[in-house]
């Protein structure tokens, strides 16, 4: 069962990766940024659920449009 704090931290999360791939959207329209932006408006609760249950140990294959997955889990040095 996943506890409150738990759900308000993920809720948090799944808010900060919307607002990002909106404000990624605005800025490739303005011209501010080049090249392809691939939302992940609408999946973020699919990232957040996800890298939730997932361990240091496991890996997660990266594709373009996983953002969000990408933005929860970022790499590191180590991996």
């Amino acid at each position: 069962m996943i506890d409150t704090p738990q759900l308000a931290r993920m809720l948090r999360t799944m808010i900060l990766i919307r607002e990002f791939d909106e404000r990624a959207i605005e800025l490739r329209f303005a011209g501010k940024i080049y090249g392809a932006v691939h939302p992940y408006v609408g999946q973020e609760a699919v990232a957040v659920g996800v890298c939730s249950s997932l361990t240091v140990k496991d890996r997660v294959p990266a594709r373009t449009a996983a953002t969000g997955i990408a933005s929860r889990r970022a790499p590191t040095s180590a991996g």
